[in-house]
């Protein structure tokens, strides 16, 4: 099979590929694969609800990401798209990256801290683990940036959908999602002379979603070696990612009311028997925007239903969530004496709802609830306790 030895046909590589996402189709097949997964208690369901709760973007968005390789030695640049203009350097254990976001990170000072240069394309020019992971057909033969390329229709086996034990399990998911979290179905353009993959088309229900596809690419020529040095804008600081940015906090709810700012709600009905967890997250000179949140994330005992709760002080609500007040796809509706916003999953990712109480912007979400039932627990939102240890 070409994709066998793909890794190993070339010593230096310099490629170029454009990525284009369609936002609508993405959703909803990353929707209905999580449904899935939870259905199967293969997830819990907490990280997606608050991931996906933001406002729709754009239609469909396009960007171009620019690789060079040789050896252990990488860059990454990305141009386009909400990380235009970020890069990334590899050396062996040590990276280096840059973002408007970030700002300059590296684990130069500790090699053993993880994390780096953002590399979900290697699979484009390591294809091996898909071999574990879906079923190939020849379907004929093209060409993609002038090289001669074998056509192949590829499915997901059905251990990857179930979940059931795979070999190389987390690597061969991961290279996966690489090519479209939810796809039923992958086109796939591979390189006759190397096995790399040159172009990858994800599909939902017979609709292309997710595509990358290479505009140039060269083998075995040599890179300047300066390509491989790490230069952050003037007068940035190059940082640890440890000092970056305070991850989420797992704090209890009396902890969290301490630290914020504003004053922390929690519903007062909520179905008997469900979890809770309750995280902060303080604020950050990067992204210099961030302001300091509460998530609180309630959970079924068989993890199928979850709901979750972000609030930050309403004087940070644009900044966090976006302007609301103007988008017609929310409806009003009241609840205890309270307007609150409320919109349905069928037209976004998640069953959402929003309203203002004691100070406090408040974003409810849940794929596994309906809008009119997180109107319900909104309208219950009273001030948590300042004492205690719940």
């Amino acid at each position: 099979m070409l994709l066998n030895g793909a890794a190993n046909s070339f010593r230096t590589v310099q490629v170029t590929y454009r990525t284009w996402r369609h936002g609508q189709r993405l959703g909803e097949a990353f929707r209905i694969h999580h449904a899935e997964q939870v259905r199967r208690g293969l997830s819990t369901g907490i990280v997606a609800s608050a991931v996906r709760s933001g406002d729709p973007g754009p239609a469909e968005t396009e960007e171009t990401v620019r690789i060079w390789r040789e050896g252990q030695r990488a860059r990454h640049e990305r141009h386009g798209g909400g990380l235009d203009g970020s890069y990334g350097v590899v050396d062996g254990p040590l990276w280096w990256s840059w973002s408007e976001q970030m700002g300059a990170i590296s684990n130069q000072d500790d090699p053993r801290v993880g994390g780096g240069i953002n590399q979900e394309l290697q699979v484009m020019l390591n294809p091996r683990s898909l071999l574990s992971v879906l079923g190939f057909r020849v379907a004929g033969h093209s060409q993609v940036a002038g090289r001669a390329t074998v056509t192949a229709h590829a499915t997901p086996r059905q251990e990857a959908l179930s979940g059931e034990r795979l070999p190389s399990d987390l690597y061969a998911r991961r290279d996966l999602h690489a090519l479209g979290v939810g796809a039923n179905s992958y086109q796939l353009e591979v390189d006759q002379e190397r096995g790399v993959l040159l172009a990858a088309t994800a599909v939902h229900n017979e609709q292309p979603f997710y595509k990358i596809t290479t505009l140039a690419i060269r083998f075995d020529e040599p890179i300047p070696p300066d390509t491989f040095q790490f230069r952050p804008p003037e007068g940035e600081q190059i940082q640890s990612p440890r000092t970056v940015r305070n991850r989420p906090q797992l704090v209890s709810l009396t902890e969290a009311q301490r630290r914020a700012a504003f004053t922390v709600l929690i519903p007062d009905r909520m179905p008997t028997g469900w979890q809770m967890y309750c995280m902060f997250d303080e604020a950050s000179q990067h992204p210099p925007s961030q302001a300091p949140h509460v998530l609180l994330n309630y959970r079924s005992d068989d993890g199928r239903q979850s709901v979750s709760i972000s609030q930050v002080a309403a004087a940070d609500a644009s900044q966090h969530y976006g302007n609301i007040r103007d988008d017609e796809s929310w409806q009003e509706v009241a609840r205890d004496g309270t307007s609150i916003k409320i919109r349905s999953a069928a037209e976004f990712r998640s069953a959402q709802a929003h309203l203002t109480r004691n100070g406090t912007s408040v974003r409810l979400s849940s794929h596994s609830l309906a809008a009119d039932e997180l109107a319900t627990i909104a309208g219950s939102l009273r001030p948590a306790p300042s004492t205690g240890s719940i």
